[in-house]
C-alpha cells in the first residue's frame, strides 16, 4: 500500500518516459511517451494487486531488460511490492506473486471458469466445462509456482514439457484474470470459428493522477461472443464486482470505468 509520503516520492513522467525508453529499447526502437506511460500504470495495478499479471506486448523487450526497468521503478518508489517476471514460450508476463497464487486457488476451489470453444470445426462458438484437464493445468501451474517462486532467479522460465499440451490462450486467460477465456482443440490446428462473429468486447480503464501525470490507460480488454453473452453476462457482472472491490482498496490509481462494445471482424488471433 502506498502512503502519502511515497506518493511524494513519485518520479515525474519525464523520468519514467526516460527509463522506460532507455530499458525497454530492443533494436534501438524506443516506446513513445503514451506507450511508456501506459506500462507503468500496468505494472502499477500488478504492483497493487488489482490484476495479477500482465503480458508485455508493447515491444520485443527481454525479461531482463524489463527486470531492468522493474527495478528502476522500485527504486523511484513506483512499485513497492516484489513482483516477478515470467517467461513462456517466448511471451513475458510480470505477476505479482500473492495475486496469481490467491486466484489460481480460488479457481481450483470454485471451478467456476467460463472456457469458450472456439473450435474451427464448430459453426459457432459454444461454452465449454471445466474439464479435468483444465484443472489439472491449474494444479500443474500452482504447483510450478510454489517451487519455483522460491528460488533465487529475477526470470522464471515455465519449460516446454509443462506447458506442450496445454492450450496457451487459455493459460494466458487464466494468468491475467479474465473472467472468460477461449479454448480450441490444437490438435485441430490454431485457427477458430470466430470470422465474422459478433463479438461482445469489455474494456477496463482507469486514471493515474499525481503531480505532473494524468494518464488514462486501458488495464483490461477481453471478448465474449454476442450469442454467448447471455450466458456469461452475471459471471462478468461478479468478475467487476470483484475487481471494483479490490480497486477501492487501493489509493493510486482512480476513475475505474467499464465500456463494452460489439465488433465484427473478418478474422480474429487468439
Amino acid at each position: 500500500m502506498y502512503t502519502w509520503k511515497e506518493l511524494q516520492m513519485v518520479s515525474s513522467s519525464e523520468m519514467l518516459i526516460s527509463a522506460a525508453q532507455k530499458s525497454l529499447c530492443p533494436r534501438k526502437k524506443r516506446l513513445s511517451p503514451a506507450r511508456c506511460l501506459d506500462v507503468t500504470v500496468q505494472i502499477m495495478a500488478v504492483d497493487l494487486g488489482v490484476k495479477p499479471a500482465l503480458l508485455y506486448d508493447s515491444n520485443a523487450a527481454s525479461p531482463e531488460q524489463l527486470q531492468m526497468y522493474l527495478s528502476s521503478l522500485q527504486e523511484s518508489g513506483v512499485v513497492t511490492n516484489p513482483i516477478r517476471i515470467l517467461s513462456i514460450d517466448g511471451n513475458t508476463f510480470i505477476f505479482n506473486r500473492a495475486s496469481v497464487e490467491s486466484h489460481l486457488d480460488e479457481l481450483l476451489k470454485s471451478k467456476d471458469l467460463i472456457l469458450m470453444d472456439v473450435c474451427p470445426s464448430r459453426k459457432q462458438p459454444v461454452l465449454a466445462g471445466f474439464e479435468n484437464k483444465t484443472e489439472d493445468m491449474i494444479k500443474t501451474l500452482s504447483g510450478f509456482f510454489m517451487t519455483e517462486l522460491d528460488k533465487d532467479s529475477s526470470v522464471i522460465v515455465l519449460g516446454e514439457e509443462l506447458y506442450n499440451d496445454w492450450n496457451l490462450c487459455t493459460l494466458f486467460g487464466i494468468l491475467l484474470g479474465y473472467p472468460a477465456s477461449y479454448w480450441f482443440d490444437q490438435t485441430e490446428g490454431f485457427r477458430n470459428c470466430l470470422c465474422m462473429t459478433p463479438l461482445v468486447v469489455c474494456t477496463v480503464w482507469v486514471k493515474w493522477h499525481t503531480r505532473d501525470i494524468n494518464h488514462r490507460c486501458c488495464l483490461y480488454s477481453f471478448s465474449v461472443p454476442e450469442e454467448l453473452w447471455p450466458q456469461v453476462q452475471w459471471h462478468v457482472h461478479q468478475w467487476t464486482e470483484s475487481l471494483r472491490e479490490r480497486f477501492n482498496k487501493q489509493p493510486v490509481l482512480t476513475d475505474l470505468c467499464f465500456f463494452r462494445e460489439t465488433v465484427t471482424l473478418p478474422s480474429v488471433t487468439l
